[in-house]
């Protein structure tokens, strides 16, 4: 029985002593719960606010109404992500009306949402080596705005990422980046990510001029 033990000399005379549980404890494991609470609830409306700023940029891409899907904390802890976002398209071809996006470019987007990615955003408009920080934030934007054009029914990889990378910019000033910025991190997207991409991601009518170029009249690229 809980918080009863028999003591050795108490346990042949056939008696139990009582012994209960010192306040302190359950004090402490009654603070814990309450956190653990509390944390998850922050962590519940920080995740719906992030998903409806991405599902409003999702949708403009896209032309309907979509929605991104962020992972909850017991996914993102036991999770096990193979791909920074999935769509999935029926027998006919129609996709979903929700994109799921991994834990990592869901943090990044949320990050620059939330003004915590000046340091990156400063360091590409300048042109300088930035690192990881640049190329997980623009690896985000990526993959964003990939998952909306396969949102508005394009399944061909090919297309999907060469007008995702002529929508990042675009996508990146939605969620507070300057023009400036969101262009330079769609140029070292396209210039350093792009190459380096699986073949099908990669199409030889990807370019200024080119069939999947998404204005033609420009010369500006991507």
């Amino acid at each position: 029985m809980a918080g009863r033990h028999c003591l050795p000399i108490n346990a042949r005379m056939g008696r139990c002593a009582n012994v209960k549980t010192p306040v302190w404890v359950k004090l402490a494991l009654f603070a814990a719960a309450v956190a653990a609470i509390a944390w998850w609830v922050v962590d519940r409306q920080d995740r719906r606010g992030n998903e409806n700023r991405l599902s409003a940029v999702a949708s403009a891409i896209s032309g309907r109404d979509v929605k991104v899907r962020c992972p909850g904390p017991l996914s993102r802890v036991f999770g096990y992500e193979t791909v920074d976002g999935s769509v999935r398209f029926d027998e006919r071809g129609r996709p979903a009306r929700d994109t799921k996006l991994s834990s990592e470019p869901c943090a990044e987007l949320d990050a620059l949402a939330e003004r915590r990615r000046s340091k990156a955003l400063l360091c590409i408009k300048s042109g300088g080596g930035c690192g990881g920080d640049v190329e997980g934030l623009a690896r985000a934007v990526d993959t964003l705005a990939h998952e909306s054009w396969h949102l508005g029914g394009i399944t061909d990889e090919g297309q999907t990422e060469c007008q995702a990378l002529q929508t990042m910019a675009w996508a990146a000033r939605r969620l507070g980046a300057s023009e400036a910025q969101g262009e330079a991190l769609a140029k070292y997207q396209f210039l350093n990510a792009y190459p380096r991409m699986p073949e099908r991601y990669r199409s030889s009518e990807c370019g200024d001029g080119h069939k999947f170029d998404l204005h033609p009249e420009s010369s500006s690229w991507p």
